[in-house]
């Protein structure tokens, strides 16, 4: 199950096309623990390329570098009470390497978006602040700040605390509503995949985790690219009702998607005039071999033909078609 957000768009946008939507933090609410073993800077060596899910400290005590690995990683906030007068809430937010994916739940309805985080320094190269930005229309908009982080880890569950201020555009108006959510939280960390713990470097595992761009997408031996960066255009509509095409509404120019370490991948569409798209669902490895992994609620099978570092070409089979010509044919790369 694809759940599709159009930043500008109607809530009722429900479950988009079945595609290879793979892949979605704000850290920390509800749920802090009674003796909390002071902040650390237990931080990984820079230099290693082995991922430490455990990292603690103080983010206003760290560099950038130092402080990307503590607040690395999936945090709940499901369990905070706050709600706005309009019933938003917090769900969750997540931090990988080059990402930020921010959750929230509007009226029963989970609601997400994406886009790129910024530490910012201080004059002796501490952190300051962290900035969350979405791209709209080309230009890097500051959505969220948080400040104040601080991880600490008791009895193996590393939990967090932090203040966060929202800044939503107006005109976002399924979004705008959560600014009443600024304040000071505190929740738990998730644990990540059981194979992100125990996959070799260079495994198939290691390989998926990161950001990867779109770049084509074929199927009859036909480029059907353009019908994805139109997707941000369409408004899919239930009981068998025709779509609803935006008028006046450009394509997206970019697509891109993060696989996450904690079962989570998020799908962005960026450079429309209709603001920024994201879904986001789970996944996971269909079998230990590695060459295949399962989306969403539905359980699409994404199967791998080629995957390096800095490419990747998936297919799934359409199940609208049958015959040894209806692999959809997608293709990646990755910086």
């Amino acid at each position: 199950m694809k759940i599709t957000l159009l930043l500008q768009s109607n809530l009722n946008l429900t479950i988009m096309k079945k595609l290879l939507y793979l892949l979605s933090i704000v850290l920390v609410f509800a749920c802090g623990s009674d003796d909390p073993t002071p902040a650390t800077t237990d931080y990984t060596d820079p230099t290693s390329e082995t991922t430490d899910f455990n990292v603690t400290g103080t983010v206003a005590d760290q560099t950038p570098a130092e402080a990307k690995k503590i607040i690395y990683g999936k945090w709940d906030l499901s369990g905070t009470q706050r709600v706005t007068a309009n019933s938003c809430s917090f769900n969750f937010i997540e931090f990988t390497d080059d990402m930020f994916i921010m959750s929230f739940i509007v009226n029963g309805e989970p609601i997400t978006f994406s886009g790129a985080y910024v530490l910012n320094e201080d004059s002796d190269g501490t952190v300051s602040s962290v900035d969350l930005n979405l791209d709209l229309e080309g230009t890097q908009t500051t959505v969220a700040t948080l400040t104040d982080v601080v991880v600490t880890e008791t009895d193996d569950t590393l939990s967090a605390t932090f203040n966060i201020a929202l800044n939503i555009p107006e005109g976002y108006e399924y979004y705008e509503i959560c600014n009443g959510l600024d304040g000071d939280y505190e929740c738990d960390k998730e644990e990540p995949m059981e194979e992100s713990t125990t996959s070799a470097e260079g495994s198939n595992h290691d390989k998926l985790i990161r950001t990867w761009n779109f770049v084509s997408r074929y199927q009859f031996n036909e480029d059907v690219s353009d019908e994805w960066y139109e997707d941000t255009c369409i408004i899919e509509n239930e009981d068998g009702e025709e779509d609803t095409y935006i008028e006046d509404c450009t394509a997206a120019t970019a697509i891109s998607i993060s696989i996450s370490a904690y079962g989570t991948y998020t799908f962005t569409w960026t450079g429309s005039n209709q603001g920024v798209k994201t879904e986001t669902d789970i996944w996971r490895w269909s079998d230990d071999t590695q060459t295949a992994f399962l989306v969403g609620q539905d359980e699409i099978v994404i199967s791998i033909e080629t995957l390096t570092e800095t490419s990747a070409v998936f297919t799934e089979d359409d199940e609208y078609y049958e015959g040894d010509d209806d692999l959809i044919t997608y293709t990646f790369s990755a910086n």
